[in-house]
């Protein structure tokens, strides 16, 4: 099953804070186009072909449960209902952080700290706790950022990243020049766009839209 979600879940994380790197409008629309594809790849929707001046629409093909608790809390948002892309994205982002997390966690890629402040306020940070596969992650980045063809997941991540400001090492004019050659053309032939019918307009209108 596709975990691009979790993966980008990683790549938002502070790894001594355990606490998110964006602010949470561009993490949920964020972590929720990355949760929209991965149920794409799991069979759940599809995003038709929309005429152009229109929003794209999430159709929900299959709402038996996935097995990925994230991915299922996120059919269970959605329901039967046709609904703007926008909208899911937005939505299933805030609805799917916590299960995201606990996934990772229960992968050891990072743990739950919990805290009380002044003794009553209780709170909860992820910090990281076996960084392998996060580095694996960023090292793709960096290789795609450095001048070589990333694979479709890699283009994926670096897509909506962009979108949001955040590819890591992305520091310099030209990194982020090739941070942003990627998203307009990297994944355009591989199957996940294949997939994904209606992308071309629904990944503008979901990752920036206001």
């Amino acid at each position: 099953m596709s975990r691009l979600a979790e993966d980008l879940v990683l790549l938002l994380l502070d790894d001594s804070s355990g606490r998110s790197t964006v602010d949470m409008n561009r993490r949920h629309r964020a972590v929720g186009s990355a949760v929209l594809l991965d149920l794409v790849r799991a069979g759940r929707i599809r995003i038709p072909v929309t005429p152009a001046g229109k929003e794209p629409r999430v159709d929900v093909l299959d709402t038996n449960p996935t097995g990925n608790p994230a991915l299922d809390a996120a059919l269970r948002r959605m329901g039967t209902k046709s609904m703007k892309v926008g909208w899911a994205a937005d939505n299933l982002g805030q609805v799917c952080w916590k299960p995201l997390l606990e996934l990772l966690a229960a992968d050891g890629a990072i743990r739950l700290e919990e805290q009380r402040t002044l003794g009553l306020i209780k709170t909860k940070t992820w910090p990281a706790e076996d960084g392998t596969r996060e580095r694996t992650i960023r090292q793709a980045i960096a290789a795609a950022l450095g001048g070589a063809h990333p694979d479709e997941e890699t283009s994926v991540l670096i897509t909506i990243l962009h979108a949001i400001g955040a590819v890591p090492g992305a520091a310099d004019d030209a990194t982020r020049a090739r941070a942003a050659e990627i998203a307009r053309s990297g994944w355009a032939s591989g199957p996940l766009r294949e997939a994904f019918h209606g992308l071309d307009t629904a990944w503008l209108v979901t990752l920036y839209a206001g």
